[in-house]
């Protein structure tokens, strides 16, 4: 797993304080940090993954940073239309990253087939929907390049960036 610490830290230090979303079991570790480490006001736990993407939005609006939403892969399909409506270039450029709980990868939960075809269109829902991603290794220097790229993709673009969390790399 991650050090969530410094997973936090290297957030913080490309400017990425705020947090929403919706919590999720592969991403233990970092729903532990955000619950006991940072404060209520930066960390909003949303009622559905779309809300997550408006609230992410609202607070991108009203401070220009970058905020970070969290959610399991099979809540990806309830912020469709907030990323295509409300995020996309052509409307309002929201910058955000994602951090995805990649359930039904590969055989990583064969008793649980109701993961099985979300795990297999995870990349390929965001390739369609122009979002660029990292898959995270269970490796600190590794996230320590992906959290830059990724900022910097959102900064320049102002656009969304994916980071897709495998089983075990945040919980």
């Amino acid at each position: 797993m991650l050090n969530q610490e410094r997973v936090f830290e290297e957030l913080a230090k490309h400017g990425v304080t705020f947090f929403t979303g919706v919590p999720d079991s592969y991403l233990n570790g970092f729903c532990n940090f955000l619950v006991n480490h940072v404060p209520e006001n930066r960390n909003i736990i949303a009622a559905n993954e779309g809300n997550a993407i408006g609230i992410a939005s609202g607070h991108y609006f009203a401070t220009k940073e970058i905020p970070l939403v969290y959610m399991q892969n099979s809540g990806m399909g309830n912020t469709i239309n907030p990323l295509a409506s409300l995020a996309e270039k052509d409307v309002y450029a929201v910058p955000m990253i994602l951090l995805i709980g990649w359930r039904g990868q590969g055989n990583t939960e064969p008793n649980h087939p109701q993961h099985k075809l979300q795990g297999e269109i995870t990349p390929g829902l965001l390739e369609v929907m122009h979002i660029p991603y990292s898959i995270l290794m269970d490796d600190d220097g590794n996230f320590k390049e992906v959290a830059e790229k990724a900022v910097a993709y959102c900064r320049e673009k102002r656009q969304p960036y994916a980071l897709i969390a495998p089983k075990g790399v945040m919980a």
